[in-house]
């Protein structure tokens, strides 16, 4: 069975499609347009989708000229151009061209037809009369001339539209290669992690889903969710690994901790310290642990007091990650013995 690109994979194939057709000049520009208005999207861009529809469309204006929104859409373009005024010699003002890429390119065709009727044609002169002055085919230069500028002008507008175009597409590529890459070394980090969790708790995996769904809304409530989940995640392998025990328990340091049914953490520390030789890895491991575990803990009580969670999305995403990374270094611990079997031995 094929495996479908992640909106990621197909926008970095995308972007590299898109600047080889404005590098070898493939397909019109338009067309070149659509296919960056389509990266826009994937990529979640969506000044550069407007900007791109209306690349397309042209860009609206009312009676009263263009709104503000689409005049700083025609700005971000570089669209927006000094031209003197007319009536008044010397002044010059900022002016928007709102023209379709369409309109641009055919009008710049019709242009280079139109010159082409211009250019001196072979004269064939058959007379029977030898005194007969036969003159050379009249030419508007005038009117020559003026169409030479206004297809210059097309000419220059097309190839700013297209340079625009291309330092879009240049720029998403090589932020797309780079997170690409990263992407990549979680995926395969995260695929193993993932089958570890399968074998040590598999009724909880359906958090995993919770996860990636909280992780994807566009509802803050819901970032706090993920959170949560990761929180809950954490308690389902603590106990697997080291159930609670109405006692305390003392450390390697010789300090007397808690290790009830809330304090996932400090069991997770006391697994650690039992299989880990080092103390100092140890020690990094519980630091890590602990860190997360407090801000997890934060987040979970604001939330059960009915308080905003004051979490971004950004820092929902680092506790995803802290979480599986920290996961992966507590289940990696038993080095000596398969790993598949230091699951089952821990189960059972």
């Amino acid at each position: 069975m094929a495996v479908s690109k992640s909106n990621a994979e197909e926008a970095l194939d995308l972007s590299n499609e898109l600047l080889a057709d404005l590098e070898l000049e493939r397909i019109p520009l338009s067309s070149c347009i659509m296919k960056a208005a389509r990266l826009a999207r994937l990529t979640g861009d969506s000044e550069h989708l407007s900007i791109f529809e209306y690349e397309l469309s042209g860009y609206p204006k009312t009676p009263g000229g263009v709104t503000a929104e689409v005049w700083a859409l025609c700005k971000a373009a570089g669209r927006i151009s000094l031209q003197k005024e007319e009536g008044e010699e010397g002044k010059e003002v900022e002016k928007a061209n709102i023209r379709s890429i369409a309109a641009i390119e055919e009008n710049a065709e019709t242009l280079k037809l139109r010159l082409s009727f211009f250019q001196p044609q072979p004269v064939n002169i058959s007379s029977a009369n030898p005194n007969q002055y036969v003159s050379a085919p009249f030419r508007d230069l005038k009117t020559e001339g003026q169409m030479a500028v206004s297809y210059r002008d097309e000419r220059a507008i097309l190839a700013a539209r297209r340079s625009f175009v291309y330092k879009f597409a240049l720029s998403r590529h090589f932020e797309l290669r780079v997170s690409s890459a990263a992407d990549n070394v979680f995926e395969k980090y995260r695929r193993k992690i993932d089958a570890y969790l399968g074998a040590l708790i598999p009724d909880e995996l359906r958090r995993l889903d919770s996860i990636k769904d909280n992780l994807d809304s566009d509802n803050p409530e819901d970032w706090a969710n993920a959170a949560h989940s990761c929180r809950r995640l954490l308690q389902a392998v603590a106990d697997a690994l080291y159930p609670p025990v109405d006692a305390k328990v003392k450390t390697s340091s010789g300090k007397e901790i808690k290790a009830g049914k809330d304090n996932y953490i400090n069991r997770l520390v006391l697994f650690c310290e039992d299989k880990m030789k080092s103390g100092v890895s140890s020690e990094i491991l519980s630091s890590d642990l602990r860190f997360i575990g407090e801000r997890l803990d934060a987040v979970f009580s604001a939330v059960q007091k009915g308080s905003h969670a004051e979490i971004e999305i950004s820092e929902a995403q680092r506790f995803v990650i802290h979480t599986y990374l920290v996961i992966g270094d507590i289940l990696e611990l038993n080095a000596e013995e398969p790993r598949m079997e230091a699951v089952e031995h821990i189960k059972s």
